[in-house]
């Protein structure tokens, strides 16, 4: 495959929009990354909509409000990785050669209410937060995590927060381990800090060859360095019926094809961003991608490990440097495209390489990395 870039990026805030916005949010996050780009639409040979929400207007119809019109149109629904989702098909189409520019969005916003926890539970899956309130008696019963190692998690996320002006929930102080503690009980052990609040928004990216990129003089592309998609694997006595995401060696394979692939190893990484809509995810997820080893979570996160410096103090990356799921927000579609700006943020701004994770209801887990570009 030849190289596939990022050119630009751009977002709306996440939070909460009047049903029937999802239009005006997909022209803004759309212009937004377009005019970080430095192009305009009729330099597109493609579009890509990802959304999670069966009420938010499909891919085909955005197109045409945006008047990307005459050009490969695809749409992609993967739960809460369609945004990632989104992302491998613009990967795969400009990489293939396919394609030479573009332009990948991730929307939710419906056109009439229905929250996204009745559709999950209406698909046949269990209730969200019971699913992850399991994993976190799980944990509890086999590591000894108390909710303290959970409340530290979240508000590591809600301080990062506090510095993204697209954060669904951004805290005018300093969030302590005590407040997420307090805050209402959802599913116990997670009060509602250390669960995503939903919502909704839009967020865009620009998707190019490195020759398109050297022709629109752009100077800050970040290099997508692999996509893979990996979804569940029967073995004895595994239930697919009811789960919403994959057991643990689903992502495990997910962060190791992606490893392989990119010659990139958990030592080379400087900043994760993962689906932590739920802060025992994170928890996992730090063992899962190959931060740590098992059950050495707990311990990494009392020394401050995940968190701000925690690349120069331990040699692991920051993780959720957004917010996160739990404090950034979870709209679906655009969740990952969030993660993805944030990633080309970090990058810029002199981190080296980047990680994104998504999980998808069904069950499916993304992975991607990204890479700073250097000059050849």
């Amino acid at each position: 495959m030849r190289d596939v870039m990022v050119l630009g990026t751009g977002m709306v805030p996440f939070g909460r929009y009047a049903p029937g916005s999802a239009r005006r949010l997909a022209a803004d996050a759309s212009v937004a990354a377009l005019s970080d780009a430095d192009c305009a639409f009729a330099d597109l040979d493609a579009f890509v909509c990802g959304s999670a929400h069966p009420l938010t207007p499909r891919g085909v119809y955005l197109a045409k409000e945006l008047g990307v019109t005459g050009l490969a149109v695809l749409h992609a629904e993967h739960a809460s990785a369609s945004g990632l989702a989104a992302m491998h098909l613009a990967w795969l189409g400009v990489g293939s050669g396919a394609y030479d520019a573009v332009l990948v969005l991730g929307v939710d916003c419906p056109e009439s209410e229905q929250s996204a926890l009745e559709i999950i539970e209406g698909e046949g899956n269990l209730p969200a937060p019971a699913l992850f309130a399991m994993w976190a008696h799980r944990r509890m019963h086999d590591r000894g995590t108390t909710p303290r190692h959970l409340a530290a998690v979240a508000a590591k996320n809600w301080n990062y927060a506090r510095d993204n002006p697209y954060a669904a929930r951004r805290a005018a102080e300093p969030i302590t381990v005590e407040k997420v503690l307090a805050s209402r009980m959802i599913a116990p052990p997670l009060t509602s800090m250390m669960c995503t609040p939903w919502g909704e928004g839009a967020a865009a990216a620009v998707v190019c060859s490195a020759e398109f990129a050297a022709r629109s003089g752009a100077d800050r592309a970040v290099r997508m360095l692999h996509s893979h998609v990996e979804s569940e694997t029967y073995s004895p006595g595994h239930v697919f019926q009811g789960a919403i995401v994959g057991p643990p060696a689903m992502s495990r394979r997910a962060a190791g094809a992606l490893y392989e692939a990119t010659g990139r190893g958990p030592a080379d990484v400087d900043v994760v961003q993962v689906h932590d809509a739920f802060a025992i995810e994170e928890l996992y997820y730090y063992e899962f991608l190959g931060f740590a080893a098992d059950g050495d979570a707990e311990r990494l996160v009392e020394k401050g490990a995940f968190g701000p410096g925690s690349r120069e103090r331990f040699g692991l990356p920051e993780f959720s440097t957004h917010g996160g799921l739990i404090a950034g927000g979870h709209p679906g579609g655009p969740t990952g495209l969030a993660q993805v700006h944030e990633t080309v943020r970090q990058l810029r701004g002199g981190r080296s390489v980047g990680l994104c994770h998504m999980l998808g209801a069904g069950s499916v887990a993304i992975t991607q990395m990204y890479e700073r570009a250097r000059p050849s």
